[in-house]
Formats: structure tokens, C-alpha cells, sequence
């Protein structure tokens, strides 16, 4: 998972610097720019001063290669960048073909490296138009692109439409961005990319569309029930509207009725917590207070996600029985550090309310949970989930549940499942991007 945005126009790298603080919720781990500048496309870590018609901009959260550093954009001989959102599964594939076809050896981890080599060769070799409908054929994964190829700005989105991707304008230029909402911010007219849709931006003002395969589509649920901002819409649907269906779907599924009042774990949970509490009748408190100058814990790197980033209301709690709703449970870390901090403080009882589904299958297409050990409802029943974490309830939404509440049935809910939108075989995918991380 990453944010990416681009602007092509005049003042290029105003429009990018003022897209930045509307996307790193997506990727904490550094944000990094390129701009034409010239007739060269240059890396920068700040473009404030810089006079450009063309600039990318990406927040890293990897989900494949070293954590702790900003690679994206990928620039290639000053001809090439390239910045994206997802996961392309099957690099290893790409490496191999790389090496086969194209003469070229790479030795990475990182599927963004392979990614920009397989695409620049392709363009190098077949053009823009046959190379990009190679690229839907051949990729395999979730990727929304933004890539700079000569005087072309390329914006791809992958078939199955797993992350999202918009375009927009102000009349100065055309802006590309992760989220509707960082359009919207900045007063522009906006269109999501279609799924297995590309848009070829030519400089001279040239602009035309390519279609690629017909597949069923897979919108991630986990932008819906946590990454994306509620002011976006994702294929369509608004997603504060989803993450408030998903609250009320919990509400109709109580059966405690000893509730003093419902608090949400912050951010994320913050609008299923106020539908649930609603639907519930009953007082939503803030008794959990996050530091919110310490970022999302959940897209972390491995060595940060031990940070403390949560207090409890100890007199607001003491004697009380509480609901907390959170959007989801993956590897447990919150509740294991919030739990204990409430019983410490006196709760009488803490019933858990989920607007999801467990999670027990790896992702491969743009979240960085890849292994199964390492998610807390893997192998255990939603008792032993229970147990663990210390609650004295423990409810989930089902799959058909979540799927009504967002309003769609064209989901990938894989990590639910292991029903995954193409083949892959999970113990190759669970090697491929956890060596050397």
C-alpha cells in the first residue's frame, strides 16, 4: 500500500506539494518526488523550488523489499519513473522473464524495481500500446501506476481494481491521485480510473485510452473498512456511507444488553463505532485516546509497531461495561496493549465488536500482512481469538455481512477466505516477500 499523485501542467510541483499532507495516511515510511526538469526526470526529496510541467509524488508503505526507506519513484536512465500502489505477486515471474527475454538480471526483493525494469522494457520494445496491453497480460497482483515515459505520462489501473485511483483537473492541468478526497480538497473536478484501464498524457496535449482484460472485479475490503479516507469514494461508493452500514450491521447483531456506552479504537473505528453505538442506543465515549503525532500503527515497520500509541480514561472507565469497536483485527497488537490498559483501570467488563471479518489469510496485493503466522485469527476459532486477546466478548461481521453493508459483491476477500482472485500458491508467495525483510 502506498499514496501516489501526479500533476501535469503549469506549476507542476505546487499542485504535488499540495497533494502530499492529503495522502501519507497511505505510506509513512518516507515521501519522495520526481520532476521533469528539463528534458532530464530527477529525483527530489522537496520541490518547492523547482520550475516543472510534470512531477509524481510517493508515501512508501512497503509491502515488499527493505522497510525504513523511501525508494519510489524509481527513475531509469532519465527517460523512466515509475510510482505505484499495490503488489505485484508474481515479481519473482517478471525476474525470470526479465532474464529470459530481455537479457536483463535483477536481484531484489523489490517489487517495485522489477516492475519499473519489466515495464520500461516493454515500452523500449514493443511501444506504448502493445506494451502496456503486455503488462495487463503478464502482471499478476494489485497495482495502480503512474509512470513517465519520454514526453507520455502513463496512469494504469489493474483489472481486478483492487486499489483505487482517480484523475482530476482545476483547468491548469491534469492531476492524478491515490484518493478522490485529495482532489476534492483541492477543488477539482474528479473520475476514478476504471479498473484494467490505462490513460497515455501526451505533452503536446494528445491523450487516448486502452482497455485490457475483462476479470471479475476484486475492490479491496480493507480500503473500505480502514485505509482509504471517509471523504473518498472507492468504485463508486462513498466511504464514510460503507464504514457507517458496516456499524449499524453490527448493532443488529447485539445480544449484550449490560452496556454502559461504546468507544471506538481512533481513528478508523471512530464512524462504525458511532453507527453501532446508535443503532445500539446507547452514549459513545472517547476513553481511548490515541497520540496522533505518531501516524497509523497498523502500516508500521515491523521494529516501530511495539510504540505505545494509546491511553485510556481511567476515571471515565472504572466500574463500567463497555463496548469497543474496532474495524478490524490482524495481528492483534492494539487490543493486546489496550485491553490490559482497561482492566487496569477498572472496567467491569469489555465486550469487542469487529465491522469486519477475521483475517486469516496473507495479502499479496497491497497490504503487508504476507505471512499466515503472524495474523491472530489464523488457525483459531473466534473463541480462541477471544481468549487470547482478553476480551469478555468477541463479535465479527460474516463475509456476506460486510459485503451487503459496503454495497457490492465484487470485493476481494481473500484475507477472510484464502479465496484469492487468481492463482497463486500461498506458501510461494509467503517465501517471496518475507526473505530478507
Amino acid at each position: 500500500m502506498c499514496g501516489i499523485w501526479a500533476f501535469l501542467g503549469i506549476n507542476a510541483a505546487n499542485y504535488v506539494a499540495r497533494l502530499t499532507p492529503w495522502l501519507i495516511h497511505r505510506g509513512q515510511e518516507g515521501v519522495s518526488y520526481v520532476c521533469r526538469v528539463g528534458k532530464s526526470l530527477i529525483k527530489l526529496s522537496n520541490v518547492l523550488s523547482i520550475s516543472s510541467t510534470l512531477c509524481l509524488g510517493h508515501a512508501r508503505y512497503s509491502t515488499s523489499g527493505p522497510y525504513g526507506v523511501e525508494l519510489q519513484p524509481i527513475v531509469l536512465d532519465h527517460d523512466f519513473a515509475l510510482i505505484f500502489n499495490g503488489t505485484i505477486s508474481n515479481y519473482v515471474e517478471l525476474i525470470n522473464r526479465l532474464r529470459r527475454d530481455f537479457g536483463i538480471s535483477i536481484n531484489t526483493n523489490y517489487d517495485a524495481l522489477v516492475l519499473a525494469h519489466y515495464m520500461r522494457e516493454l515500452l523500449i520494445r514493443r511501444g506504448i500500446d502493445d506494451g502496456i496491453n503486455e503488462l495487463f497480460r503478464t502482471l499478476r497482483g494489485g497495482y495502480s501506476i503512474i509512470a513517465v515515459w519520454r514526453d507520455s505520462l502513463i496512469i494504469i489501473r489493474d483489472p481486478w481494481g483492487f486499489r483505487p485511483l482517480a484523475i482530476g483537473s482545476d483547468g491548469s492541468g491534469i492531476a492524478v491521485a491515490s484518493e478522490s478526497a485529495a482532489l476534492e480538497a483541492l477543488g477539482m473536478a474528479w473520475r476514478e480510473v476504471e479498473p484494467s484501464r490505462a490513460l497515455i498524457l501526451h505533452e503536446s496535449g494528445r491523450e487516448y485510452w486502452l482497455e485490457g482484460p475483462k476479470v471479475r472485479r476484486a475492490y479491496c475490503a480493507l480500503e473500505y473498512i480502514y485505509f482509504l479516507r471517509p471523504d473518498s469514494y472507492f468504485n463508486g461508493i462513498n466511504v464514510y456511507e460503507a464504514r457507517s452500514r458496516l456499524g449499524m450491521a453490527l448493532a443488529r447483531k447485539e445480544v449484550v444488553r449490560d452496556i454502559d456506552f461504546v468507544t471506538p479504537i481512533p481513528e478508523t473505528a471512530r464512524i462504525a463505532a458511532e453507527a453501532y453505538a446508535s443503532g445500539v442506543g446507547k452514549p459513545i465515549r472517547e476513553v481511548i485516546i490515541k497520540n496522533r503525532y505518531v501516524g497509523r500503527g497498523f502500516i508500521k515497520p515491523p521494529r516501530e509497531r511495539s510504540m505505545d500509541m494509546y491511553n485510556v480514561v481511567r476515571s471515565a472507565v472504572k466500574g463500567a461495561s463497555m463496548v469497543l469497536v474496532d474495524d478490524s483485527i490482524i495481528r492483534g497488537d492494539t487490543l493486546r496493549k489496550v485491553l490490559p490498559k482497561l482492566r487496569a483501570s477498572g472496567v467491569r467488563a469489555v465486550h469487542v465488536r469487529v465491522s469486519s471479518p477475521p483475517i486469516r489469510y496473507p495479502c499479496f496485493m497491497g497490504m503487508d500482512f504476507p505471512t499466515r503466522r503472524e495474523l491472530v485469527a489464523h488457525g483459531r476459532s473466534i473463541e480462541e481469538v477471544r481468549k487470547y486477546l482478553g476480551a469478555d466478548s468477541l463479535v465479527y461481521l460474516t463475509v456476506d455481512e460486510l459485503m451487503d453493508s459496503i454495497g457490492t459483491t465484487e470485493l476481494c476477500t481473500a484475507c477472510f477466505t484464502g479465496n484469492y482472485p487468481f492463482t497463486l500458491s500461498i506458501e510461494e508467495a509467503e517465501e517471496a516477500f518475507t526473505g530478507g525483510r
